[in-house]
């Protein structure tokens, strides 16, 4: 008999009827609360079938008209939102962006994260302590500041909102992020000391012990950090609004906005994009929902 994957209830466990009953009240509880974030990509996904009159009928209605006959609905909106929009074209811009934004965020993060976990440095906890404080600012605090730092760069006095459509106004600041530094500090003071004074006994630099041992020993978190690099950068809509100065190249989120404040479609298209630009974001997470996982566990550890 093949053994069973091993699970927090044992099946002896679940012969109680006390712990039976809790398990189950537990397991409803889940699945309704699971629910509640399926319905409304249901309720999108429907909605864009329907007529721009129906969709803000009342009472509202959950299926199309004629709910009967799901072949008479409005199935031909979705080919019109790559027809008619340039959708394509804003799917490449956002790609493009996160693969420029991970780039970015990458080797800084995983040099300072290094560079706290295993470097020697002075007063090393209280920095450390000090930069991660920046964690609890929130992004709106420090919004101004930072537009008008990419709007003027010290010292070179560098427009980064007039070069490039705005773009490096969007790269540049996600080269620093107090999150991914975390995570890589968090993984990185799980690798043992003995390797790395082992390496630089034998002559290596601290470059050479990053990219020969504790690199090869990363892939997880490079993986975490990668995906949410990309999420957050698919998702992000205020700042590429606030800087991006050129609607060619505009994100997808951006372009989302555009067409629903500029009243350039009709609401059931505005709907149908939507739906379409969170496919990428929801396979990503159905395919590396482990490592997303392991990286929400990761913020819960000690520096």
């Amino acid at each position: 008999m093949a053994d069973r994957a091993r699970t927090l209830i044992s099946d002896v466990d679940l012969r109680n009827t006390r712990t039976r009953v809790i398990y189950w009240s537990a397991f409803t509880v889940l699945v309704v609360g699971a629910l509640t974030a399926v319905i409304p990509l249901f309720w999108g996904f429907l909605s864009a079938l329907k007529s721009p009159a129906e969709i803000f009928s009342y009472p509202p209605t959950f299926l199309p008209t004629p709910a009967s006959e799901p072949w008479k609905w409005n199935w031909e909106v979705y080919p019109t939102v790559f027809a008619g929009t340039q959708f394509l074209r804003y799917f490449w811009n956002t790609f493009l962006l996160a693969v420029c934004c991970w780039v970015a965020s990458i080797v800084p993060s995983a040099l300072a994260g290094y560079a706290l976990s295993k470097l020697r440095t002075p007063f090393r906890r209280i920095l450390t302590m000090l930069f991660f404080m920046t964690l609890m600012v929130p992004f709106q605090a420090y919004l101004v500041p930072l537009f008008l730092t990419v709007k003027s760069l010290p010292l070179t006095g560098t427009n980064l909102v007039q070069h490039f459509a705005g773009y490096p106004a969007i790269i540049l600041p996600a080269g620093v992020s107090a999150f991914n530094i975390f995570l890589f500090k968090s993984f990185f003071d799980d690798i043992p000391n003995s390797l790395i004074e082992a390496a630089r006994m034998d002559g290596s630099s601290e470059l050479g012990v990053l990219w020969r041992i504790v690199l090869p020993l990363s892939y997880s978190v490079f993986a975490v950090v990668s995906i949410f690099s990309f999420m957050g950068t698919w998702n992000d809509f205020l700042w590429p609004y606030l800087v991006i100065s050129d609607n060619n190249w505009a994100t997808i989120m951006l372009r989302l906005y555009q067409f629903d404040s500029h009243g350039e479609v009709g609401k059931n298209q505005v709907l149908a994009a939507l739906m379409i630009a969170s496919l990428p974001p929801l396979a990503l997470f159905a395919l590396f929902q482990k490592r997303i996982m392991q990286g929400i566990a990761m913020t819960g550890v000690k520096f």
